[in-house]
């Protein structure tokens, strides 16, 4: 009975602070998918920094018109502008195709006056969050550059990209006004006017890096733990407040003390009686139950590390996905091309925006059939071509027309394209040739070895992120190796 009572009291302590543990880490994530997520609208700041420093007088008009095309593939951004000197300023609307003068309800007084500023306004009947900035190339250019995000379409991306969280979360800025809100009426509202945060919430002493309290959602109309922390990015101030659902066991002592004594002699009596059970029991079944035991644990632990190395894929994936290095080289191709050979530069245009697009919509399994990544890989290939010419050799031979239908890792033949060019030298006198062989079950892809000298480091992220998909598929034969001079990659097709 004793035990009963102190049990009692120890797991509604555990589980108060095992609730709360909770709670932070969800708090924790929470704020780093919604950092993350802010941070990538807000880093065009950078690549126009990077654009400036690539582009001269003669091409910045240019360079700078195909960043606003690109940043316009994002969904959330609807319009963005740009401005050298006292020039006209150049507008890029998601709507319309092409680049046009028009006024875009914007002060340049203002711009002038600001080297950063980010609005929050209503037009026509859509309510936009506005970010602009100055950036001085030298003494004699001054470039302004604005965008609009639609907040309704920010917050159906922030719906879907953490949708099965525990929790929910709203960003405001210093004034109150409501950024972001999962019920998206309340975005451009003060968020001090319709709810119980005080401006008080906002600030923060003696190094403490967030407030935390016990509140009424006024959403969820209960109990929350809610977590306040600033979000600082450059040029804007705001706050995020992330609420988590206060689960408290409630149990009633009263009633553990009534009942501890039946409960003590009914439990040991059960026990014993189980016991008895236990022991009369076929040993060879208990046997084969253990195996199936520890076999279901061992499957739970491995599909949760594919699991996990699965999100840490995909992640990554994102990541490169923004990466603007490839991009740039790209560009700096079609730059030179525009001149030379205008057919080969609108091809070459043609090719990488369908690129991007199957970058960006990346499958949920992580598995694609052949011939879509066939596609894409045709265009990869015809880019690389373009930017080094003749020494580069590709071939495509398809040996089993009933391999095409068959699946394969997502961006595989990419990754293994990409491994050779990054580890191998490349000349005319001897160029790097590679092979790409579809058969029934497998595509091979060999090429000759002829390694740099000074190779790059490589973290081989590629080959695990390959070796992870086939072991969730359960497919063992992939497999590299280097013979005879040349370089071999075989990947088992997944039906």
């Amino acid at each position: 009975m004793i035990a009963i009572y102190s049990l009692s009291n120890l797991i509604t302590k555990i589980t108060e602070k095992s609730n709360h543990e909770i709670a932070q880490r969800s708090f924790l994530k929470k704020y780093d998918v919604f950092q993350q997520e802010f941070s990538r609208l807000l880093e065009q700041k950078k690549n126009v920094n990077q654009i400036l420093k690539i582009s001269d007088d003669k091409d910045l008009i240019n360079n700078l018109s195909v960043l606003n095309t690109v940043q316009l593939s994002n969904p959330v951004v609807i319009r963005n502008w740009f401005q050298i000197n006292d020039g006209p300023i150049r507008v890029n609307n998601s709507s319309e195709k092409g680049y046009i003068n028009k006024n875009v309800n914007l002060s340049v007084e203002s711009i002038h006056k600001k080297e950063n500023t980010s609005v929050i306004f209503q037009q026509d009947n859509i309510l936009i969050w506005r970010n602009y900035f100055k950036i001085h190339k030298n003494d004699s250019i001054i470039i302004r550059y604005g965008y609009d995000v639609d907040l309704k379409k920010l917050h159906s991306y922030f719906s879907t990209i953490d949708e099965n969280s525990p929790n929910y979360a709203f960003v405001f800025d210093k004034n109150g006004t409501t950024i972001f809100h999962p019920d998206s009426d309340k975005n451009g509202k003060n968020i001090f006017s319709f709810s119980n945060i005080k401006p008080s919430d906002t600030i923060f002493q003696n190094g403490i890096t967030y407030n935390e309290e016990i509140a009424i959602s006024e959403y969820l109309q209960l109990d929350v733990i809610r977590f306040i922390k600033p979000l600082h990015f450059e040029g804007i101030d705001w706050y995020i407040c992330i609420n988590f659902p206060k689960l408290i066991a409630d149990e009633n002592v009263n009633n553990v003390k009534k009942y501890a004594s039946a409960i003590y002699l009914t439990t040991t009596f059960i026990l014993v009686f189980i016991f008895y059970l236990f022991n009369r029991a076929n040993r060879k079944e208990y046997l084969e139950k253990e195996s199936l035991i520890r076999d279901k644990n061992k499957l739970l632990l491995e599909n949760e590390k594919v699991t996990k190395e699965k999100a840490l894929i995909q992640l990554q994936q994102l990541k490169e996905q923004i990466n603007p290095h490839f991009l740039f080289n790209t560009l700096n191709s079609l730059y030179m091309l525009i001149d030379v050979n205008n057919q080969t530069a609108k091809k070459f245009t043609l090719n990488l925006s369908k690129i991007y697009r199957y970058l960006i919509e990346p499958p949920q399994e992580n598995i694609v059939p052949l011939n879509e990544e066939l596609s894409f890989i045709e265009k990869y290939i015809f880019l690389q071509m373009t930017r080094f010419n003749e020494e580069l050799q590709f071939s495509i031979e398809i040996e089993e027309d009933s391999g095409l239908i068959k699946n394969i890792p997502y961006l595989a033949l990419q990754i293994c394209i990409e491994n050779i060019i990054k580890h191998n030298s490349a000349t005319i006198e001897s160029p790097l040739r590679t092979r790409i062989i579809i058969k029934k079950d497998t595509v091979i892809i060999s090429n000759n070895l002829q390694k740099k000298t000074n190779p790059e480091k490589s973290n081989n992220f590629g080959l695990k992120y390959l070796q992870s998909i086939y072991n969730y598929y359960s497919k063992e034969d992939f497999k590299t190796f280097e013979k005879d001079g040349n370089f071999t990659c075989i990947l088992p097709l997944i039906d």
